[in-house]
């Protein structure tokens, strides 16, 4: 199944600039499962990234973004509602502004497919249907977005007819990138996850892959 991404700006940011973002070259497949994820989900679904089409060229500008010193609590805004509101937190006086380096003018496609971690026959033809219908009508769980929420991607259902090719030629080495999530269960963990319909406690760990673009293409299998 092939699914086309475009939108106006995207962040994929690499994990060794967090102070002032810096993102990667191209989409990565963590955050093409993500964006997957978006238009439909389904506990049971664990998607798997092909292949990802670059379509066009790469360009990086740099663009300032107001940002927060502080990291979100839940423990103190549920402090705040049981004091009917008393301490709120004011963003104006732990703004900061960060230089990001993002990407500009981008545009995908998906190539992906999916395994159902359940026992059913039916489930993976009537999942593949949804999913299709979804993409042909530009529905969506909540809208994707390339790495940060104020970059919407759009998305559409590229026929086999009318598939556009990559304006990049030539081979270009990505580095390592992060390929895959993994779900540990551990007993100290701070996610939950559904498991044969119970939530077993854990933490996820990334999984780093070193990838290679070939004329605007890069495999991920």
């Amino acid at each position: 199944m092939k699914v086309k991404f475009k939108g106006e700006w995207a962040l994929f940011t690499r994990p060794e600039y967090k102070a002032e973002p810096h993102t990667y070259l191209t989409l990565t497949p963590t955050a093409s499962v993500g964006m997957l994820e978006s238009i439909f989900w389904k506990p049971e679904i664990k998607y798997k990234i092909n292949k990802i089409t670059v379509l066009n060229p790469i360009q990086t500008v740099t663009m300032q973004r107001n940002m927060v010193e502080s990291k979100q609590s839940p423990r103190v805004a549920k402090s705040w509602m049981q004091k009917g509101g008393i301490g709120n937190y004011y963003a104006t006086g732990d703004r900061a502004q960060r230089n990001h380096v993002i990407l500009k003018d981008v545009a995908y496609i998906v190539d992906f497919n999916f395994d159902v971690t359940v026992d059913a026959d039916d489930l993976s033809d009537k999942y593949s249907a949804q999913i299709k219908r979804r993409i042909e009508r530009g529905q969506c769980y909540r809208q994707p977005y390339f790495g940060c929420r104020e970059f919407p991607a759009f998305f559409s259902y590229p026929s086999a007819e009318d598939i556009p090719a990559s304006e990049l030629k030539g081979v270009t080495d990505l580095g390592l990138m992060p390929k895959e999530l993994h779900f540990i269960p551990d007993s100290k963990g701070s996610i939950f996850w559904k498991s044969n319909n119970t939530f077993v406690k854990g933490k996820v760990v990334v999984e780093f892959a070193p990838l290679t673009m070939v004329d605007g293409v890069v495999a991920i299998c």
